[in-house]
């Protein structure tokens, strides 16, 4: 109820200052600055370094952070090899099949696909999807109801790989 009233008291302040207002004089200039708008996160240009990513994927994946040790093996796998995205592919690819990995069901994501969606945005690149992410993906979780191998496994791994979640 005080929602609702607070609501209307805004909506009538809104109007009482919008009838208030009137231009005075006809050679005013109104100045609008341009400005570019953007999504919640969406200009992401710092690059994670090998233990920020493997921490915030394994605390994504796991709901816990990975120890300091598993973390230093990672990254020094991942000094050694010169193909970091092959590396990471490999690590997200074993995280996948941890019986430990938590992830939502099949019938989760299928029966809730909205909610899914922006989910799984929220906790890969902390933002909210936009109206056409939402839209392709639904359309996408739709086109693949009938195919049993289509799981939450391999939409995690997209967001995991993806140049998106690389960058903060």
């Amino acid at each position: 109820m005080n929602t609702r009233i607070s609501k209307i008291l805004i909506v009538s302040l809104f109007c009482m200052l919008l009838v208030q207002c009137k231009k005075e004089e006809d050679d005013v200039l109104y100045q609008v600055v341009n400005t570019v708008s953007h999504g919640d996160n969406l200009k992401k240009d710092k690059s994670k370094t090998n233990i920020e990513f493997h921490s915030i994927l394994s605390t994504n994946l796991f709901q816990k952070p990975s120890s300091i040790g598993e973390l230093s093996r990672i990254d020094r796998v991942l000094q050694s090899c010169g193909d970091r995205t092959l590396i990471n592919e490999v690590v997200i690819g074993n995280y996948m099949n941890s019986p430990n990995v938590i992830l939502p069901t099949r019938e989760r994501m299928i029966d809730s696909t909205e909610k899914f969606i922006e989910e799984t945005y929220i906790r890969f690149f902390i933002r909210r999807p936009t109206e056409a992410e939402k839209t392709w993906f639904t359309n996408f979780i739709n086109a693949n109801k009938s195919n049993p191998l289509f799981r939450p496994e391999l939409v995690y791994t997209a967001f995991a790989t993806s140049d998106e979640y690389m960058f903060y």
